[in-house]
């Protein structure tokens, strides 16, 4: 088990992780590890923090952890050695950060800039600021300034937006016109296949009904006997008197369908 964690380490921290040199290490139980520095440790879970947050992990999904100095270590003995008014050694620290997959921590380091140099470029860039009309603001209020509107999760211009809107509520009512025909069709051929059908059982009942009829015609219809007599069904008459009989009558046919 302890085999598999370690081959599938590489691909987990590539995806969870920053990218760091040293690090505390988490194994877990079946499979991958997390990578960052131990805040906290009890016996019931253990905290990492991987740069831009904390993860917490039950103990028991624990295999074993292997200690080793972090990126965040590092940025912690940087800092501790800068002098706070030290603008160009923060704004350095800040870069590293970055590159480090930092975020957290670079802000701060460029929060430290802004402190003594409020209108420096890299770091009023780096927190998401852009500079309008002489004034340092949000991207959102850059874009609302110059009459952009957000639709959809990007800015643009009103006539765009409107464009897209229309253009959506077109495909819309594309979709609905094609459901309902959808259904119309279904409909009619559901209906197609009641009266095929019913037809079919009116075919049905109309020959059983010619049927029965023959069958009772036959088998006791009108046959003579011998000296003039006649009797019901083929029976036979003998001295000229009358008799009532069944005769076999073969049954047509169509019948047997």
């Amino acid at each position: 088990m302890r085999k598999t964690s370690l081959l599938l380490f590489p691909f987990v921290s590539a995806f969870l992780l920053p990218t760091a040199l040293f690090a505390d290490e988490v194994f877990l139980k079946g499979a991958g590890s997390i990578s960052g520095r131990i805040v906290e440790q009890t016996e019931a879970k253990v905290t990492i923090d991987i740069g831009g947050g904390t993860i917490g992990v039950a103990t028991s999904r624990v295999d074993h952890i292997v200690k080793a100095r972090t990126d965040l270590d590092e940025f912690d003995q940087r800092a501790s050695r800068l002098a706070r008014w030290d603008v160009n050694a923060w704004r350095e620290l800040g870069r590293w950060a970055s590159q480090h997959d930092l975020d957290r921590q670079a802000r701060q380091a460029y929060e430290r800039v802004l402190t003594y140099e409020p209108d420096d470029p890299e770091a009023q860039s780096a927190l998401g600021f852009v500079l309008l009309d002489g004034n340092w603001v949000t991207q959102q209020e850059a874009y609302r300034a110059r009459g952009f509107v957000k639709y959809d999760g990007e800015w643009m211009m009103p006539t765009e937006a409107q464009m897209r809107q229309e253009s959506a509520a077109a495909e819309r009512a594309a979709q609905v016109a094609e459901a309902s025909a959808r259904a119309a069709e279904l409909d009619k051929l559901k209906e197609e296949v009641k009266a095929q059908y019913a037809a079919e059982q009116a075919r049905d009942d109309e020959w059983h009904a010619e049927g029965a009829a023959w069958f009772y015609s036959h088998a006791y219809g009108f046959g003579c006997g011998y000296g003039g007599g006649c009797g019901y069904g083929g029976g036979r008459g003998h001295g000229g008197g009358w008799g009532y009989g069944r005769s076999p009558c073969p049954i047509p046919s169509f019948y047997h369908r």
